[in-house]
C-alpha cells in the first residue's frame, strides 16, 4: 500500500510517497525553463592588431530570470553569426553570464578595418543535456581593429633630380614624397622630412619641398648630392634614404650655342655638317622669327676650290664631288649632243668651257636628268660670272627643271638673281596632287 501526497511550490513540484514497512521520501526537481537569456540590444569593441581580445562596451553579460534554477537560469554560451567575422564568443562564468569576445587568429588593420556582426546568448536548458534551451534576442557588434605602427614610411622613388639657375634663392626647387603603409591616420600620415647631410646649402619642409638657403654658383659647384629621410606620425623612420641631385644651371644668355668658328675640312671625304650641334637658346623666352647669316671664308696655303688654278677633274677631287655624279653639260658625241650648238673654249686638261649669254640655252633630255629630287641630292656647278651684253639682267637661271607644255612651272630651279644664289624646289605630294614650294636664298658679295 501507497500514500502520496503533493505539495507545489513557485517553480517546483514535490511529491512525497508513503510506503508500508518502509517510509522513504525522494524529492525530484521537475524543471521549468520559462524565461529567454537577456542581452545589450548592440556593442562596440575594439581589438589591437596581434592581439586576441576584443574590448566591448558594455561588458559581455547575459541574464536570465530563471536564476538561480540550475540549467534553466545558467547561461551555456554565445553564438556569433556572420562568414566574415573571424571571432568567437567564450562563457567565463555560467552563473553570473559573464562572457569574452576573442579573435580566432590574427587581425590585420591595414586588410579589414572594422567588422559587424550579430551575437545570441542562450541558457543550459531544462537540464544537462541542454534540452529546451532558449536564446535571446539578437545583437549587433561592431569591432574596429587598432593599429600598429608596423610599417615604416617608403619614398615613391629613391632618386630626384632637380635644377636651380646660379644666383637665385628657390621657395621649393622639387618635392619628395614618402607613403606609409599603416592603416591609421596617426602612423599612416607623414608628418617630416629631414635632411640627413651634413653642412648643405638646402632646407626641406614637413611636405617634403626642398629650397635652396643661399644662392649657388655654377662656377663653383654645379651638382649637389644630398640625402633625405623621412618619419610617420609615430615617429618611425623610413628604411632606405633618398637620394637628391641638385644641378645648378649658368645663367642664360640668349643666342645661337654649340657652334664653332673654325671648320676644318679634309678634300675627298664628302658631304661635311658644318654645326651639328648647334642651337638657338632663347631663355624660354617667345620667339617671333629667326634671321640667320653664315658667311664662308677659306683659309690655308691655296689648296681650295680654285677654278682658275686646277682642271674639273682634279676640282671634283679636291672639293670632294660624288662619283657618281652625272655631267650635264658633257662633250659633245653622238649621244650627248645637246651641247654641240653651245659656245665653248678650252681650258686644262682639255676640259670645254660654255659661255652664255642670256639668248641660248641647253635643253638636256629627260633620261638624262632627274625629274622628281630625293630628299638628299647635290648640285654642284663652277660659274665664272661675268656682265651681261647691254642691261644687266636681273635673273640668271643656271638649271631648271619644268613643265613641257606651254607651262612656266619649276619643279626645282637654280639662278642668280642680282647679288643672290637661289634653289627653288616643289615638292611632289602624289597622293594629294599638290605642290609644295621652298625656296633658299645664299647671298654671294662678289655677283
Amino acid at each position: 500500500m501507497c500514500i502520496s501526497f503533493y505539495f507545489k511550490t513557485d517553480s517546483q513540484w514535490f511529491i512525497f510517497e508513503l510506503k508500508s514497512k518502509l517510509i522513504s521520501f525522494s524529492l525530484f526537481l521537475l524543471l521549468v525553463n520559462k524565461h529567454k537569456p537577456w542581452i545589450e540590444t548592440s556593442y562596440h569593441g575594439i581589438i589591437t592588431e596581434n592581439t586576441d581580445v576584443v574590448l566591448l562596451d558594455p561588458p559581455l553579460v547575459a541574464l536570465d530570470k530563471d536564476a538561480p534554477v540550475p540549467y534553466a537560469g545558467e547561461i551555456c554560451g554565445f553564438h556569433v553569426q556572420g562568414l566574415s567575422a573571424p571571432f568567437v564568443a567564450v562563457v567565463l562564468n555560467s552563473t553570473s553570464g559573464e562572457g569574452q569576445l576573442r579573435a580566432r587568429g590574427p587581425v590585420d588593420c591595414e586588410s579589414h578595418r572594422d567588422f559587424t556582426f550579430i551575437i545570441q546568448a542562450h541558457d543550459c536548458g531544462t537540464g544537462p543535456e541542454g534540452r529546451g534551451e532558449k536564446r535571446s534576442h539578437k545583437a549587433a557588434v561592431h569591432v574596429q581593429v587598432g593599429d600598429v605602427n608596423e610599417f615604416p614610411p617608403v619614398f615613391g622613388q629613391l632618386e630626384y633630380h632637380g635644377s636651380v639657375t646660379e644666383g637665385k634663392v628657390f621657395d621649393s626647387i622639387l618635392q619628395v614624397q614618402a607613403s606609409d603603409q599603416d592603416c591609421s591616420p596617426q602612423y599612416s600620415q607623414i608628418c617630416n622630412y629631414q635632411i640627413t647631410s651634413h653642412d648643405t646649402a638646402f632646407a626641406i619642409d614637413r611636405n617634403g619641398n626642398i629650397r635652396n638657403t643661399e644662392s649657388l654658383s655654377f662656377d663653383q659647384k654645379s651638382h649637389y648630392k644630398i640625402r633625405v629621410t623621412a618619419f610617420d606620425c609615430g615617429q618611425k623612420r623610413a628604411a632606405l634614404d633618398a637620394v637628391v641631385h641638385i644641378h645648378v644651371k649658368p645663367v642664360c644668355k640668349p643666342g645661337w650655342q654649340g657652334w664653332n668658328k673654325l671648320v676644318e675640312y679634309e678634300p675627298g671625304i664628302g658631304s661635311k655638317l658644318l654645326f651639328p650641334k648647334m642651337h638657338l637658346e632663347t631663355c624660354e623666352g617667345s620667339v617671333s622669327w629667326i634671321r640667320t647669316t653664315v658667311d664662308l671664308e677659306s683659309s690655308g696655303d691655296g689648296r681650295g676650290c680654285d677654278r682658275q688654278s686646277y682642271s674639273e677633274r682634279s676640282l671634283q677631287k679636291l672639293c670632294g664631288a660624288s662619283s657618281g655624279s652625272t655631267d650635264l653639260l658633257p662633250a659633245p658625241s653622238g649621244a650627248f649632243n645637246w651641247t654641240a650648238t653651245l659656245v665653248t673654249e678650252s681650258g686644262r686638261d682639255s676640259d670645254l668651257k660654255y659661255q652664255f649669254d642670256g639668248r641660248q640655252a641647253a635643253k638636256i633630255p629627260d633620261w638624262a636628268v632627274p625629274q622628281n629630287l630625293t630628299d638628299q641630292f647635290t648640285i654642284t656647278t663652277w660659274m665664272k660670272h661675268g656682265p651681261s651684253p647691254g642691261q644687266r639682267a636681273e635673273k640668271e637661271t643656271l638649271l631648271c627643271n619644268s613643265d613641257k607644255t606651254e607651262m612656266n612651272r619649276h619643279h626645282y630651279s637654280l639662278y642668280v638673281h642680282n647679288c643672290r644664289l637661289v634653289f627653288l624646289l616643289r615638292t611632289d605630294y602624289t597622293h594629294t596632287h599638290s605642290f609644295r614650294p621652298a625656296e633658299f636664298h645664299w647671298k654671294l658679295e662678289q655677283v
